[in-house]
């Protein structure tokens, strides 16, 4: 939705003011799926608006629902027919939703189902703005209680390889005109695009950001992770530091455990070396998951247990985060949708 359009489009037809303020309460507050719903404004008016300015700028194909976790995932068909994936998790209290930035990802992680995938484009602001209107639209008319309260950007794509679509749809989200959603639930995920985190830290010094490292020796990184090839862990560090001075926020360095592949004690020691080498390491904060190896199988918890237990005992900052979907393929690395619809 293209909020500023439709503003264009009530001034241009010549309309009261109030109108536009009419509009944003029924798409904004009361989450309307269709003009039908916006019953403040005139019947004319709302058939022009469904004419001429559609609520979302895809078409949702699919929503399937978790029967394991509060987990959606939805299949959306975008103007040209690629698709993308999205989800909406409920990991405490309230709902959170997870947005794709890419149809498909350029940097092929080994063990991440979008990589598989290629690269086909970027997503606009709109697209990305729309996955969390969507799932607000959802959350109101299947009356699931709590509003979206928080977004990350951790769906299909490197969100900083499409930087400032990214940055005008965060931007977006968290105007009190729009959907409100404050800057400080707002988080960034990245496979580590070193040369980004600065203008990150200018243009969103509130959000969150969490690092993608899965591994802290290069020769290995480079392996599983091909982007270490461009931004190694010495540029990654660098960048980190500045980074952490510029803001003074957390920062979180994603781990998936893959067995036998970065599980192992060397990675631990590795790990929390390259931690220590970091000045105010202390904002540093580890997250791990088990890896998800595809056909329902994922990394044994009893490992990724063991590999926290090692970084505790090195007194690294460590939280072993509960992955959620995997029934519906919904969890992290596996959202993989570009396929285009038939016929486009």
């Amino acid at each position: 939705m293209n909020f500023e359009s439709v503003k264009k489009y009530i001034k241009e037809a010549g309309l009261p003011n109030f109108r536009i303020g009419q509009v944003r309460e029924a798409i904004f507050k009361k989450g309307i799926s269709s003009w039908d719903e916006a019953t403040s404004l005139p019947a004319q008016l709302r058939e022009q608006l469904k004419k001429d300015c559609p609520l979302l700028s895809f078409e949702v194909t699919e929503i399937t629902c978790s029967r394991q976790d509060k987990v959606a995932k939805a299949l959306l068909t975008l103007k040209d027919g690629w698709r993308i994936e999205t989800v909406l998790l409920k990991p405490q209290d309230t709902w959170s939703v997870c947005v794709s930035s890419q149809v498909g990802c350029p940097l092929r992680c080994s063990f991440c189902s979008t990589g598989k995938m290629g690269f086909k484009r970027d997503l606009t602001q709109e697209e990305i703005t729309d996955q969390v209107l969507m799932w607000y639209q959802y959350v109101k008319r299947e009356k699931l209680g709590e509003r979206i309260s928080s977004v990350v950007f951790m769906g299909m794509g490197e969100p900083l390889l499409n930087y400032l679509n990214v940055i005008k749809a965060a931007k977006d989200l968290s105007d009190p005109d729009y959907l409100n959603i404050g800057a400080r639930h707002i988080s960034v995920s990245t496979s580590g695009i070193a040369d980004k985190l600065h203008k990150l830290a200018v243009d969103l010094p509130q959000a969150n950001l969490a690092v993608s490292l899965h591994n802290a020796d290069n020769a290995e990184r480079s392996q599983i992770m091909p982007v270490n090839r461009k931004y190694d862990l010495d540029d990654l560090k660098k960048a980190l530091e500045e980074y952490i001075a510029m803001t003074g926020r957390q920062v979180f360095l994603e781990y998936s455990v893959i067995e036998n592949v970065n599980s192992r004690p060397e990675h631990i020691r590795k790990l929390a070396d390259w931690i220590y080498s970091i000045k105010d390491n202390y904002l540093l904060h580890v997250n791990l998951i088990a890896c998800n190896l595809g056909r329902g199988e994922k990394t044994d918890e009893r490992v990724v247990k063991d590999f926290a237990a090692g970084l505790k005992a090195m007194g690294i900052g460590v939280t072993i985060r509960k992955s959620m979907g995997n029934d519906i393929l919904a969890a992290c690395g596996q959202l993989a949708s570009q396929k285009k619809k038939e016929g486009l």
